[in-house]
């Protein structure tokens, strides 16, 4: 019996049993973890302000071929197109199979769902993983908890992580036979991570140590790729995305103090930004740490504690000469992301758990027998902060309500709009003007959104260009835009749609 059991688990699934083991995964693993029904979540009333702004540029491909206004921040646009913060790719990413849900306000949730199969699915089948890896990938998983609760919201780290499972295991078939069909799918997923994440150059180490040394001319083909990809998102953040609020896009100020001269001057500026970071995770992990658990303390923890397993297990593999490749490149991409994060951006929950997958991979390449010692380890010090029944957003009347007041309102005046000018079809919403975003899922599919600070409006020397402004009521955005003549075009319990004065332009 016992042999009959190992030679189960040692087993390795076909393509079908992969793909039907991710969608049973996925299925218990929402059952357990949440008490909504899957068809009955409706994001407007909870959910990230990124989100909406994917959605309404996704359904304007998908009704529209594109935007008709300007997505920005502040007033801002892209130099080249009219998408907002992310550019184009990550867009017709989900544009593509969007077409298949329709457009709702759902569209990105289907989308990610369906991100997270595949990613699942293929990673399974190209690592060629046992039964006994799989459960083990699922046991870690479920420990992390986040990256699958990701695959049930409107953010777009779900396509993220499915590419970093593609990618890995795409390298882990080139390892064992470097057939055209994985190395052009790493390819494919390592260039579409740098373009949309730069830092994600560094997933680029899993194919090229693959190839390295057998396989010269693959490896080439990579590193042309990277060099291409690399290039292809710098072109698109800085071209092809709108700037991104002043001071919370990705801070590159040192880079150019040091390139002006100012070394000193770029020296204290980059430990300013790196203590500010580091000040703001321990103001979570602390409380964590004493039972009250914040988001991104528990975070932390979970990323720690995959960094603290990988380097045990490395350290005992390097010491019996086992195999590490694939932890090496794992715990180099995931400290240097964690660096940049703190160093160049901003430390976010979500944003942790891509390094962590990058770990959970390499872990189940190399070191999944042991999982016997390592795995409930981690469920003792994740699942305490990590595993809770929760309720997901679902239909609320009295917002919807609101909201069809506000497309309709706005889908009348559209109808009377002539020109071509792209401002004519974008609406100014006030950040932080006690208007929650949601409401923004109200603006016609087609129309571009300002994602603009209450200040910025409610300054009379700043230039508003969008022809429509979502305001609060009684607020010094709605102030300004009176007392420049504003017309009022539709007004609900918990907002004010106004339109730039009839016979002005931008």
């Amino acid at each position: 019996m016992r042999q009959l059991l190992n030679k189960r688990l040692q087993g390795t699934p076909n393509a079908l049993f992969c793909v039907l083991g991710a969608v049973l995964f996925l299925l218990v693993f929402y059952t357990l973890a949440y008490r909504t029904p899957l068809w009955e979540i409706w994001l407007p009333t909870n959910m990230d302000n990124d989100e909406v702004l994917y959605n309404r540029q996704v359904v304007a491909i998908l009704t529209h071929g594109g935007p008709q206004g300007y997505f920005g921040y502040d007033e801002s646009y892209a130099a080249l197109g009219r998408y907002g913060g992310w550019g184009p790719f990550l867009i017709w990413a989900y544009a593509l199979p969007g077409f298949l849900f329709g457009s709702s306000v759902s569209t990105i949730l289907w989308c990610n769902i369906l991100f997270g199969l595949v990613g699942l699915a293929f990673f399974a089948r190209a690592a060629r993983l046992s039964v006994w890896q799989m459960l083990v990938g699922g046991g870690l998983l479920v420990c992390l908890w986040m990256p699958l609760t990701l695959f049930f919201c409107g953010s777009s780290e779900s396509l993220h992580n499915a590419l970093v499972l593609v990618a890995v295991g795409s390298a882990a078939a080139l390892s064992r036979h470097p057939r055209r069909l994985w190395l052009v799918t790493a390819i494919c997923a390592c260039g579409f991570l740098t373009i949309s994440r730069p830092y994600a150059i560094l997933l680029w180490a899993f194919p090229l140590v693959a190839l390295w040394q057998e396989h010269w001319r693959a490896r080439n083909v990579c590193l042309a790729a990277l060099v291409i990809s690399f290039s292809v998102g710098l072109f698109n953040m800085t071209l092809l995305t709108a700037p991104y609020f002043e001071g919370l896009g990705l801070d590159l100020t040192a880079l150019s103090m040091a390139g002006k001269g100012d070394l000193l001057g770029a020296v204290a500026y980059q430990w300013q930004h790196v203590v500010t970071q580091l000040r703001i995770v321990w103001s979570q992990l602390l409380p964590t740490l004493q039972g009250n658990i914040q988001q991104l303390g528990a975070a932390t923890l979970g990323f720690a504690a995959m960094v603290a397993v990988t380097v045990v297990l490395l350290v005992m593999d390097v010491r019996r000469g086992r195999a590490i490749r694939w932890k090496v490149c794992a715990l180099v991409c995931s400290l240097v992301v964690m660096l940049l994060l703190v160093g160049l951006y901003n430390v976010i929950a979500r944003h942790l758990m891509l390094p962590c997958l990058v770990m959970l991979a390499a872990l189940l390449l190399e070191d999944a027998s042991r999982a016997v010692v390592y795995l409930p380890v981690l469920a003792v010090l994740l699942l305490p902060l990590n595993a809770r029944r929760s309720s997901l957003s679902t239909y609320f009347p009295a917002m919807a309500e609101q909201m069809t007041a506000v497309e309709t309102a706005l889908t009348e005046s559209q109808a009377e709009v002539t020109g071509s000018n792209p401002w004519d079809h974008t609406l100014a919403y006030a950040y932080d003007d006690g208007v929650f975003h949601g409401y923004l899922y109200a603006v016609p599919a087609g129309m571009g959104i300002e994602f603009d600070w209450n200040t910025y409006l409610a300054n009379g020397n700043r230039t508003i260009r969008s022809r429509y402004a979502m305001v609060g009521h009684g607020t010094a955005a709605e102030a300004r835009l009176l007392a420049d003549g504003w017309q009022e075009l539709v007004s609900t319990t918990d907002l004010v749609v106004y339109e730039r004065p009839e016979g002005e332009t931008s």
